[in-house]
């Protein structure tokens, strides 16, 4: 077995720092030739796919989702490859970590720091980890748009009528999912459809991005219901989608907008819980579940540099705050360099069992121990603990990593672990979820019926663990997440539904693209007390649940808009982590 393509370290990173000069003059090659697609039936329906390339690509980013997702203290590395290690990183390591903060790791906007490549990732996009140019999520809208224009305006028919719907449909849709990312992920974006004048745009208010969005995926799911058709395989590079998918995978997304638009807790009183339920309720777990994925090729055109680098052992782990919640008995939170690492689990919760996976090559290569019938679904333990460069700080390590979406089994160069196979977006599992989530707030009998239901799916059907009750408390979000031993994280007190619900997230999101940030960044700051320290010997005062004080909640407009429109340079982060909301 052979190592990870793109190993972390010095050499890697010395080749980001060369490639992050020269991005600033990177043409986008996915750009659509827009005189011959609004001409061309068959230049059309590639543009109309090609959207979903430039989706997919951005949405699982390494510079976009990887830091997000370590700033979420889901995922870890200290490597800094996309900028990971400058900001997951902590200011102040030497204090108790209920005191950690990132007041000096502001978004980094300005042409001249080479961190700021994470905001031009998901925007206009730039160079990926093998140096490839890689679009954002105007490239992927832009796409849209020209196959919008030739289709409604030039009156350009594929093949027939059916052909030319299915078309339509996604575009209409990539329209939907690239708007709703700069609505989640912006304090501002542009709002641009086919029926837009180029000359004269203007900046909308996230709120107004966040509405445009919606309205966009409800109208896609509209024309998928009202027409019958599967998607060309080269869409997503070999995996199908028929209309009634679309339609679901739109309603999910129209559900995440929504629920995921908070930039804080103060601003959970704007979500309409009722839409998110309703929007949920046609979503992607109902009927035959569907999950919006795609193939990739090893870097080639189609690539999740997220699980490229984090569904494996070697180059990111499963941060120890989760892995706490998993296997508080043995997994130790923050990573107890004191004891040269975390032992072997026996974790309750089949996703990680006894961390064992593969076989002697894997034990060899990662010091994973090999399968055995109490071995994990999801998760693995490695006793190779100490995998970062302790100086960038211990608290990075851990011991756990994530095997979800290796089908190979064996972290095999032909599969995840090389970049090749299916990756994920979004799955079914979260709809589940943000229905759950959607019926417990509205609260009442039989909401609160449905959303146990909706929560023993994960927790009972793939974790194993003991089913949820209605005769439970129903609790609220500042329970922060049960443990596997039944009790909260923060106290040792009986645990909730809410906190339930909160438990199968950190668990079943990990991986899906920026959710665990949207996850984290909306829920209140939940600070453990030292109930736990006799398992420690001392007090594990730490921050269980929330960002830390000062990672910024959202992106600004690029320093590169700014600097074309002759706008100053703004950030977020630090003392002022978002925008007011609109």
């Amino acid at each position: 077995m052979r190592l990870k393509r793109y190993l972390p370290g010095l050499a890697a990173a010395g080749a980001l720092a060369l490639g992050a000069c020269r991005d600033l003059d990177v043409e986008n090659p996915n750009a659509p030739d827009a005189k011959r697609a609004l001409s061309d039936p068959a230049a059309v329906e590639a543009v109309a796919g090609g959207a979903m390339r430039n989706w997919f690509n951005a949405y699982t980013s390494l510079r976009g989702a990887g830091v997000l997702a370590t700033q979420a203290r889901s995922y870890s590395s200290s490597w800094n490859n996309g900028n990971l290690n400058f900001y997951s990183s902590v200011d102040n390591p030497s204090d108790p970590p209920a005191q950690w903060t990132r007041m000096s790791r502001t978004w980094q906007n300005d042409p001249a720091a080479a961190a700021r490549t994470s905001i031009d990732a998901f925007w206009g996009g730039g160079l990926d980890e093998s140096s490839t140019p890689r679009g954002g999520f105007y490239a992927s809208l832009g796409s849209a748009n020209t196959a919008l224009i030739a289709i409604r305006k030039n009156g350009v028919v594929i093949n027939d009528e059916s052909g030319t719907k299915r078309a339509e449909t996604v575009a209409q849709f990539m329209q939907g999912a690239s708007l709703m990312m700069f609505a989640l992920q912006y304090d501002k974006a542009y709002v641009v459809d086919e029926n837009s004048e180029l000359t004269s745009l203007e900046y909308s208010t996230r709120k107004v991005v966040r509405d445009s969005a919606v309205s966009k995926l409800l109208q896609a799911a509209a024309l998928a219901e009202a027409n019958e058709f599967t998607t060309e395989g080269s869409w997503a590079n070999g995996i199908e989608y028929s209309s009634d998918d679309i339609a679901k995978i739109a309603y999910t997304m129209a559900a995440m907008t929504l629920a995921y638009y908070p930039r804080d807790n103060s601003e959970l009183n704007q979500v309409d819980w009722a839409k998110v339920a309703e929007y949920a309720s046609k979503g992607m777990s109902t009927g035959t579940p569907t999950n919006f994925w795609f193939n990739q090729d090893g870097y080639v055109n189609w690539i999740s540099e997220l699980m490229n680098w984090f569904d494996g052992v070697d180059s990111g782990r499963i941060h120890t705050r989760v892995s706490h919640f998993m296997d508080p008995a043995t997994q130790h939170d923050p990573w107890p360099d004191a004891l040269g690492g975390n032992p072997r689990p026996n974790s309750a919760d089949k996703r990680l069992g006894d961390g064992s996976y593969g076989d002697a090559d894997v034990t060899d290569n990662f010091g994973v121990p090999a399968k055995t019938a109490n071995g994990g679904t999801d998760f693995v333990w490695s006793a190779t603990g100490q995998i970062f460069r302790p100086a960038r700080g211990q608290y990075h390590q851990s011991n756990i990593g994530q095997v979800r979406y290796d089908f190979t089994g064996n972290l095999d160069p032909a599969g995840q672990y090389g970049g090749h196979g299916p990756a994920p977006a979004i799955n079914a599992e979260q709809n589940d979820l943000i229905w759950a989530e959607a019926l417990l707030r509205q609260g009442g009998a039989t909401n609160v019926a449905k959303a146990v239901a909706l929560i023993n799916k994960t927790r009972v059907g793939r974790g194993g663990l003991p089913a949820a009750t209605v005769g439970e408390a129903v609790g609220t979000d500042a329970d922060g997440p049960c443990m596997t031993t039944n009790v909260l994280a923060k106290n040792g007190a009986a645990c909730t539904l809410f906190s339930k619900l909160l438990y199968e997230k950190e668990v079943e999101l990990i991986g899906l693209g920026p959710s665990p940030f949207w996850e984290q960044r909306r829920l209140p700051i939940i600070t453990a007390t030292a109930w736990e320290s006799g398992n420690f010997g001392a007090s594990p005062a730490r921050v269980i649940q929330g960002l830390l004080p000062g990672t910024p909640r959202e992106m600004q407009v690029p320093y590169k808009e700014l600097g074309v429109k002759g706008e100053p340079l703004y950030t977020w982060g630090g003392a002022t982590p978002n925008s007011s909301a609109p």
